[in-house]
C-alpha cells in the first residue's frame, strides 16, 4: 500500500484522526458533566444537604433531602476526593482534553495534504509548528498543577490519603516535542524549494 494519496497509509490514518476528534469531544462533554456533577456536590455539602465524608473518605451516609423523603446510601470510600486534589485533577484533564482538540485537529489538517499527495506545503509546517508548542504547553501546565496540588494538600491537608507526588520527566514527551520542531523546520524548508522549483519551471 503507498504511503500518500487517496487510497494511502495516509488516507487510514486520517479516518482514524477523525473518530478521534468525535471521541475526544465525547470525552470534553464528560468532563463537563464530572464538573458540573462535582460542583453542585460541593453546593449539597456546604447546605448540609451531603455528608463530606463523602469526599473525604471514610464510612458515612449520603441523605438527600429531608424529612421522610430522604434518600439514603450507605458508602465506605477511601476518600481524594476534596477540592484541593479534585479541582487540580479536573482542571489537568481539561488541559489534556483541549490540548489533544488542538493536537488532533492539526494532524487531521496535516494528513489531508498527506492524502491528497501534496506533503510539502507551508501549511504543515504550520500546523507541526502548533503542534509540538500545544505538547510543550500540555507539559508545562501539567507540572504546575501537579505543584499546585501539592500545595494545595500541604495548606489545607487531605485526610484519610496517603499521595506521593511525583514530577518525574516524561522523556518520551520531549523527545517527540525535539523531533517535531525538527519536522516542522524539514517541511517549511520543503515547502519552500517547492516553490522555488515551481517559479523556476
Amino acid at each position: 500500500m503507498k504511503a500518500l494519496g487517496k487510497g494511502s497509509l495516509a488516507s487510514i490514518v486520517r479516518t482514524g484522526l477523525v473518530w478521534a476528534w468525535y471521541g475526544l469531544w465525547v470525552l470534553a462533554g464528560l468532563w463537563v458533566l464530572a464538573a458540573i456533577g462535582y460542583g453542585a456536590i460541593l453546593v449539597l455539602i456546604a447546605n448540609g444537604m451531603m455528608d463530606p465524608a463523602l469526599l473525604e473518605g471514610g464510612d458515612g451516609n449520603l441523605a438527600v433531602g429531608s424529612g421522610s423523603g430522604n434518600f439514603h446510601v450507605t458508602y465506605d470510600q477511601p476518600g481524594g476526593g476534596t477540592w484541593p486534589i479534585a479541582v487540580p485533577g479536573l482542571l489537568i484533564a481539561a488541559v489534556a482534553i483541549i490540548g489533544s482538540l488542538i493536537i488532533v485537529w492539526r494532524l487531521r489538517k496535516l494528513f489531508d495534504s498527506f492524502s491528497s499527495g501534496e506533503p510539502f506545503q507551508r501549511e504543515n509546517a504550520q500546523h507541526l509548528r502548533v503542534i509540538w508548542i500545544t505538547m510543550l504547553a500540555i507539559e508545562i501546565a501539567r507540572y504546575l498543577l501537579m505543584a499546585l496540588t501539592g500545595v494545595l494538600v500541604a495548606t489545607f491537608g487531605e485526610p484519610n490519603l496517603e499521595t506521593t507526588f511525583s514530577f518525574a520527566i516524561d522523556i518520551s514527551t520531549w523527545g517527540s516535542i525535539l523531533i517535531l520542531i525538527v519536522l516542522a523546520e524539514v517541511f517549511r524548508e520543503g515547502a519552500r524549494l517547492k516553490e522555488e522549483q515551481e517559479l523556476t519551471i
